[in-house]
């Protein structure tokens, strides 16, 4: 707020209101950026500002022990900030058209980016159950069960879980080789399957990617799983406090040209920084993020038929794998 001369900041975006609430959840409908409750931080309070119609819900069960403000549903939240913000100017993360705010969200995105140790308690737990609701619907599928099967199979398990999954995609045999990111279709899963989740609860999101193998892969594919796998390992090493993205995609570069893959990389991007979002940050050429000790990241390495996948936090005794 000193930086840019302000009285108040808005929360709107879901990842905000989860980052800076420890949690909690301001959405409803899970295809709008902005959730139905904003953190309104001023500078001698924090405060929920909602509708009538969510500020029971928000007191019981989202942000209890917050000061929840509510509003009349049909009058919208302006004129309350402005109130809490006594006059001054207002900065938001997704702006509202029909007031003058300045959009901070470039600011107040890297501050999410470290998380701090109830963050990683609680990265822990959502990796651990992502894993257990991915790896037991897994065990149920057949060669004949279909991708949207699958895939409802694995939602399904994630929603037992308290687990949202904003990406999920199955790819059968004969889809496989042909797209990285495949929405699943209707043809049956045939001689292998691909899973790919990114499950989200409290805001935090493991990723993570699962072959299922009825057959056992020829020669050809299992070279490329183990490189994709070698590549992984070295993604993980290579990201270390000090550097940026731009300097470990550099080194995926090589590291694919090393498994003898030298063009592998320019048909997927790699992954980068994670947490809040399934993908914070992605890694490219000149990206100058630095990387820091309590930043998580997901790098995806692929090729075709083959990707590996894992979260993990980089801590300050070196990386903490929370999900492979």
């Amino acid at each position: 707020m000193d930086r840019v001369g302000l009285q108040a900041v808005v929360l709107r975006r879901p990842e905000n209101f989860a980052w800076y609430s420890g949690g909690a959840d301001n959405r409803v409908d899970h295809a709008s950026p902005t959730g139905v409750a904003e953190i309104v931080v001023t500078r001698t309070a924090d405060h929920v500002v909602t509708d009538n119609i969510e500020a029971p819900r928000m007191r019981e069960e989202q942000t209890p022990g917050w000061d929840v403000v509510a509003y009349p549903w049909h009058t919208g939240p302006g004129d309350l900030i402005r109130e809490l913000a006594g006059g001054g100017a207002i900065g938001g993360d997704a702006p509202d058209p029909s007031d003058v705010e300045v959009d901070v969200a470039g600011l107040v995105a890297p501050l999410r980016y470290r998380l701090d140790d109830e963050a990683v308690d609680r990265y822990r737990a959502v990796a651990a159950d992502t894993v257990a609701a991915v790896d037991a619907a897994c065990a149920t599928l057949t060669p004949a069960v279909t991708e949207t099967e699958a895939a409802g199979v694995v939602l399904g398990a994630c929603r037992s879980a308290g687990l949202f999954t904003p990406a999920l995609m199955v790819a059968g045999a004969a889809r496989l080789p042909r797209h990285r990111h495949p929405i699943p279709g209707g043809a049956p899963l045939g001689a292998r399957a691909m899973v790919v989740v990114c499950a989200e609860r409290g805001g935090l999101y493991a990723n993570l990617t699962r072959f299922v193998h009825f057959e056992p892969p020829d020669a050809e594919l299992a070279a490329k799983l183990e490189a994709c796998q070698g590549i992984l390992a070295r993604l993980r090493d290579a990201a270390r406090p000090g550097r940026t993205l731009g300097e470990v995609f550099d080194d995926c570069r090589r590291f694919y040209a090393d498994a003898g893959h030298g063009d592998g990389w320019r048909h997927h991007h790699q992954g980068g920084l994670t947490g809040y979002r399934s993908r914070e940050v992605i890694a490219a050429p000149g990206v100058g993020v630095e990387i820091a000790a309590g930043q998580a990241f997901a790098w995806n390495p692929s090729l075709p038929g083959a990707k590996a996948e894992e979260t993990f936090v980089l801590t300050a005794a070196g990386p903490e794998v929370l999900c492979a």
